[in-house]
């Protein structure tokens, strides 16, 4: 096993333990990580979002989070809308002065 792995691995459980606040319906989820499997900004490799940096098997489960970029508790959303959830992503983009989503 390389460092980058290691360093991943140590990453991922501390996100586990971290990130997630409360855990969503297990259907939710599963439908969440099908879109992801199929985004265009997903690192196979690694299984995190390149938009986001999350690791997509922690988030896609998670009802809350830590933005540990932003400092706050979320609605775990997908900050693209891709989830069908783009009213809320679209607070948190307006609360960061990003573009809003049509």
């Amino acid at each position: 096993m390389g460092i980058q792995e290691i360093k991943n691995k140590a990453l991922h459980l501390l996100a586990e333990k971290l990130i997630v606040k409360e855990q969503g319906d297990g259907d939710e989820a599963a439908r969440r990580f099908r879109v992801c499997v199929g985004c265009e900004y997903r690192n196979e490799k690694e299984n995190v979002c390149d938009v986001c940096g999350c690791f997509l098997d922690l988030k896609t489960t998670a009802k809350t989070n830590w933005n540990a970029k932003k400092l706050r508790n979320e609605i775990t959303h997908c900050p693209l809308g891709k989830w069908n959830d783009k009213k809320t992503a679209n607070v948190y983009r307006g609360m960061d002065g990003k573009e809003l989503l049509t």
